[in-house]
């Protein structure tokens, strides 16, 4: 397949080296990985190496401030191999841009870091059994108990919902007729006490695997949330 014809020679030059990688190191495991349902984390690592991993963020945290197109050629390249495989592309690019613009940066910059290097996977938490993806009518509860939130409800059908090691979540610390506009977004490290989750059988992408996450009484500090209280 011929470059892009509208990028300049480095992305041009980054779109091959994003295919040589794909063809060599992101195909031949990809009948075995939708067997195993593992995400290979040792592939992880080597796309960070290689600069794979959200190139669009600012150099400060951990990117290296390419640009969305960069993060693109390079999503499409890793997809065509695996699409499992290219969810790393995907929710690193749409975790790391939510970070890294309303996150406080003393919080979010270890785990840029990590992310950027293939050294974590973070998912995004926003459908719910009820309401889907409608980011105006989620149920899940956030509360503020002192300097603290407490999460309580269930997530579903979230991407890497078992292998990510943090999630960005989004639930309703105002009322339900709030809508869209009492809704919070925390930062939740997957191991956090009292953090639950389940895997379905999901084809065509079973290695980054979609399921569930159920929080009871998860207790996140104020320091870990996203942007403005109810404005998520």
């Amino acid at each position: 397949m011929n470059p892009i014809p509208y990028i300049d020679e480095d992305l041009q030059a980054l779109q091959e080296s994003a295919r040589r990688f794909a063809e060599e190191r992101v195909k031949p495991g990809f009948l075995e990985r939708d067997q195993t349902r593992v995400l290979d984390r040792a592939l992880l690592r080597e796309m960070g190496e290689m600069g794979f991993i959200a190139p669009e963020l600012p150099e400060a945290f951990g990117g290296q401030g390419l640009g969305c197109l960069a993060a693109g050629v390079i999503h499409e390249e890793v997809a065509r191999a695996d699409f499992s495989i290219s969810y790393i592309n995907l929710l690193a690019s749409l975790n790391g841009q939510i970070l890294s613009e309303h996150g406080q940066a003393a919080v979010v910059q270890p785990w840029l870091e990590r992310l950027t290097r293939g050294e974590a996977l973070l998912a995004i938490a926003l459908t719910e059994p009820r309401g889907g993806s409608d980011a105006g009518n989620l149920r899940l509860r956030v509360e503020r108990q002192g300097s603290d939130y407490l999460i309580n409800g269930e997530k579903t059908s979230i991407s890497a919902a078992d292998q990510a090691d943090a999630t960005v979540v989004f639930g309703r610390t105002g009322t339900v007729e709030s809508g869209a506009h009492g809704v919070t977004a925390l930062l939740v490290p997957m191991d956090t006490p009292g953090v639950t989750t389940s895997r379905f059988d999901c084809h065509g992408q079973r290695a980054i695997g979609r399921g569930s996450i159920f929080f009871e009484n998860v207790r996140i500090p104020g320091d870990h949330r996203l942007g403005d209280e109810d404005k998520g």
